[in-house]
């Protein structure tokens, strides 16, 4: 399921962007160059998302701009979004050509503007790269080296030419300096010439090799402190930490050292519990009750429950995500097995995908019978409000995913933990169970079970099993 606009956002993240715009739009007034802003979030938190929500509303304000401009003489400033992600040009060796080539992309794509004057420059400075040593984006440049060697060869003039110059390793460096000066100020002409903010989203640099992060916010200090341009940088600060000491020793100061590159550090809002809910509940109407081939017997209120649990638990969205692609797999059926699986073989299996993300250890300790009735009592009673919890609990406890000693019953578990009133008799605790029990299509009454129904659904989920 993906999200792409802010339309479809769970999180109100549309206001968190709004704020975001504002702050740009006064703090570049107040810095040299260009300004750069770190983006701090751990890793599946939704950045990565967000920069795509952001990046398609600027691109409809620019399609709304742009009708307006065909009435309006006025010029005013529009945003030009350049989405990149840093990990996906690692291995090209030169962030500068990664930069450029996503920006030449991005402006190609626009009406009535040209990035001619950039590329032009670009190509200069890929010429003395390529000479020196460095490598170049074919993507980008529209030159292949090996092509441009084998007509070098075959022109005397232009290899004596090309040895002079390199001849001379001064003069190169000059001239590359020159290059990235010229490069510079053409993307400096582009930016005045078209009343244009060019705001660079860049994500997963905190993925990339250490020594490629370091000399990628090199490259943006060194080359783009230009009037006019704005970098995001997307990245869980604490890989990023990582990278720089990885590449300059344990000993440094990362907090100055990135202070050297961003003017601010912003993160992304937690997520409210109307958020979790809301994602929560799409995503369980889309992978499990939705889509036509995966059906399953939740009621709105178990629905609830589970959104419960996963925003009680804190999980991130890419943690959330991975959870319900395991359970639209272990759920998918065909249209002629479209009755769907009993009431708690459903939540016994979506409890399971959670808690194999979520809790490990509890996600083990279920699904081989040796979970305490007491530990799982206290974790579902410090997540979810008490009767979510209460619940939850008992399908556990029929479903026979807790440890249960020869000599105890559901009954005695009941009371030892608190559930049973004291006023309730065993025939009375036992009929309060039998709606559990027959919520696993259980009639003998009694939860042990060496092939139990959390043991059936561990192996499942291990085993990329499916309901048949």
């Amino acid at each position: 399921m993906k999200i792409s606009t802010f339309k479809d956002d769970f999180f109100g993240l549309d206001v968190f962007a709004k704020r975001l715009e504002s702050f740009i739009a006064v703090e570049r007034q107040y810095v040299d160059g260009g300004l750069v802003i770190g983006l701090s979030s751990k890793f599946g938190s939704g950045k990565t998302t967000f920069l795509q929500m952001w990046k398609s509303s600027f691109e409809q304000k620019s399609d709304k701009e742009n009708e307006k401009k065909e009435e309006d003489t006025a010029k005013k400033e529009t945003t030009l979004a350049v989405l990149l992600n840093a990990w996906e040009s690692d291995y090209y060796g030169d962030p500068l050509f990664a930069i450029i080539s996503a920006l030449v992309d991005t402006i190609n794509k626009q009406p009535k503007i040209s990035a001619r004057g950039i590329v032009n420059a670009a190509k200069d400075v890929g010429f003395f790269t390529t000479v020196i040593g460095g490598q170049v984006l074919n993507k980008f440049t529209g030159v292949d080296v090996i092509e441009a060697t084998e007509s070098v060869e075959k022109s005397k003039k232009e290899r004596e030419n090309i040895m002079l110059l390199t001849s001379d390793t001064f003069s190169m460096y000059k001239d590359r300096k020159k290059a990235m000066v010229s490069l510079k100020q053409a993307i400096l002409k582009f930016i005045e010439k078209n009343h244009i903010m060019v705001l660079f989203l860049v994500d997963e640099l905190d993925r990339c090799r250490p020594d490629y992060a370091i000399a990628y916010l090199e490259t943006i200090k060194h080359m783009f402190d230009i009037p006019g341009t704005v970098f995001l940088l997307a990245s869980d600060r604490q890989h990023l930490e990582n990278s720089a000491k990885t590449a300059f020793g344990a000993k440094l100061d990362f907090d100055e050292y990135y202070r050297k590159f961003v003017h601010r550090e912003v993160s992304l809002p937690d997520i409210s519990d109307s958020g979790y809910k809301k994602i929560a509940s799409t995503y369980v109407s889309y992978y499990i009750e939705g889509s036509g081939n995966r059906y399953s017997r939740i009621s709105t209120e178990q629905t609830k429950s589970i959104a419960d649990l996963v925003g009680g638990l804190h999980l991130t969205p890419r943690q959330i995500q991975e959870i319900f692609r395991t359970l639209g797999h272990v759920f998918e059926t065909t249209e002629d097995n479209k009755a769907g699986l009993l009431e708690n073989w459903a939540v016994g299996t979506i409890i399971l995908a959670i808690m194999k993300i979520a809790k490990p250890r509890f996600y083990s300790l279920l699904g081989s019978q040796q979970l305490p009735p007491k530990e799982a009592l206290e974790f579902f009673m410090e997540h979810l409000k008490d009767y979510h919890a209460e619940w939850l609990f008992k399908v556990c406890l029929t479903g026979g995913g807790l440890k249960i000693e020869k000599t105890e019953t559901d009954v005695s578990i009941m009371r030892n933990v608190g559930l049973a009133r004291e006023d309730e008799g065993d025939t009375q605790v036992k009929q309060h169970l039998g709606r559990y029990y027959l919520g696993w299509g259980n009639y003998r009454g009694s939860s042990y079970d060496e092939n139990s129904s959390f043991r059936r659904i561990f192996g499942k989920i291990e085993q990329l099993d499916q309901w048949s």
